[in-house]
Formats: C-alpha cells, sequence, structure tokens
C-alpha cells in the first residue's frame, strides 16, 4: 500500500513539473510575440505568470497598457495555434509600478 502511494505522489509532482514547464514555456512565448508586436523592451511590458489558462501581462504607463489590449486577440491566437486552444482564455494586464 506504501508503494502505490509513493507511485501516486510521484505521479502528481511529475505532472506539476509538466504544467510548470508548459506554462513557462507559453509565458516565455508571450514575451517574445509582445516584444516583437509591440517594439518594446521586457522592462516596459511583460508576461509574468500563467494560472488557470490566465495569462498575467505587467506593463508601465497606461499607453502599454493600451496597446497590449489591443494585441491581445492576437496573442492569445497565436499562443493557442502553437499549445492548443485551451492553453490562454484570458489576458489580464496590470501595472508593474
Amino acid at each position: 500500500m506504501d508503494k502505490i502511494g509513493i507511485i501516486i505522489s510521484k505521479r502528481l509532482n511529475q505532472h506539476k513539473l509538466g504544467e510548470s514547464a508548459r506554462a513557462s514555456e507559453i509565458v516565455y512565448q508571450a514575451n517574445r510575440i509582445l516584444q516583437e508586436k509591440l517594439q518594446c523592451g521586457d522592462d516596459e511590458v511583460r508576461a509574468y505568470r500563467l494560472k488557470d489558462s490566465i495569462l498575467y501581462v505587467g506593463t508601465v504607463g497606461s499607453a502599454w497598457s493600451q496597446e497590449v489590449f489591443h494585441q491581445q486577440e492576437s496573442l492569445m491566437k497565436e499562443i493557442r495555434k502553437a499549445h492548443g486552444s485551451k492553453s490562454v482564455l484570458k489576458v489580464i494586464i496590470k501595472s508593474l509600478t
């Protein structure tokens, strides 16, 4: 019985690590896409978290927030194309300051 518990906990940890790696890959891709589309640095606009299929993007200033808002549909479309239709369902824009 103990062996089964150990196996189950290892499988759960592997699943969590897989999800974490997938989220990191999506955040990295989002940053690359945003920098290409907006011609900005990661100190001005940056995707920093993916949780429950919600991508969090931080911006410095309201002008960058508006730019991200206008690009969010194309951003989600590109990420969904690469990672599946349920990878990112929503983008939340937050201030980094």
